[in-house]
């Protein structure tokens, strides 16, 4: 083990220093760590422009897994992000974009050592107790409220899902028993059913004969009725207008018709 240590304090001179990762936290004040291995050469030089912080590293470099970049969401109130680069040869650079109020910015920041590397500290700025408990209030881990926002949009998709499997089964039963209907009642493909119809019959000289009101197609037709015979009597064209117009009829109508036919020509049943 202490071959080991030995080897990497060694490596880490030779090479200088190696950032691995960034951590971002801190109660009173903002901290970000930039965590690494190997012999920091001098602390970090940074100028503000703006809401960025902008740091440079010198005789540094980034660990491979990174591929030369390093882009880091923070959790925290005052800092909205974090990105570093490798600028030049052992050269990286770090972009610490803010929140917040800028007022003092450059007097509110500070760096120093830590065991783990180098610390970039943003205090806040100095206003009403109110205002700084309402910057903590919004400290929430961004990556917690980056997986609640997926689960609530994988759920809401899955609402939209069965809602519309329900429209859909919903339109289906409907037109399967809409065609049932329409297919018992005759107006479903060309049915025929009901092209004669006996509308009414009213008994005439006995019970044994009558006079019976059919409708053929559009025409109206009044039929004598015995126990042996039908006889075609005569055509009804004013029911047959009074038909088409009210799309219905009564039965005091095929009364009253009747009797006028009755009245205005002679026949025998």
């Amino acid at each position: 083990m202490k071959y080991l240590t030995l080897i990497l304090l060694v490596s880490a001179t030779i090479f200088g220093f190696e950032i691995s990762s960034v951590k971002v936290g801190g109660d009173n004040q903002a901290v970000i760590e930039f965590v690494g291995i190997g012999v920091k050469s001098s602390a970090p030089t940074y100028k503000v422009s703006g809401n960025i912080v902008e740091l440079n590293f010198a005789n540094t470099t980034l660990a491979q897994v990174h591929q030369g970049k390093l882009d880091v969401s923070s959790p925290h109130a005052l800092v909205h992000r974090v990105s570093l680069f490798e600028s030049a040869a052992k050269q990286v650079r770090a972009m610490v974009v803010l929140n917040g109020s800028l007022e003092g910015l450059k007097n509110r920041l500070a760096t120093s050592e830590s065991s783990q590397g180098v610390v970039l500290k943003v205090d806040y700025p100095r206003v009403g107790n109110s205002t700084l408990d309402l910057l903590k209030e919004e400290q929430l881990p961004l990556q917690d409220v980056s997986k609640e926002s997926k689960k609530e949009s994988k759920g809401f998709q899955w609402v939209q899902i069965v809602l519309f499997l329900i429209v859909v089964l919903g339109a289906g039963v409907s037109t399967f028993f809409i065609v049932r209907f329409a297919k018992a009642k005759g107006t479903w493909g060309g049915s025929r059913k009901y092209l004669i119809e006996q509308l009414s019959y009213v008994p005439v000289g006995g019970t044994k004969s009558g006079v019976a009101l059919v409708k053929v197609g559009s025409d109206f037709v009044l039929l004598g009725v015995t126990q042996n015979q039908v006889t075609f009597l005569s055509n009804l064209p004013k029911l047959s207008e009074q038909y088409e117009e009210e799309n219905s009829f009564e039965k005091n109508a095929f009364n009253e018709a009747v009797k006028e036919q009755i009245r205005g020509n002679t026949f025998t049943v």
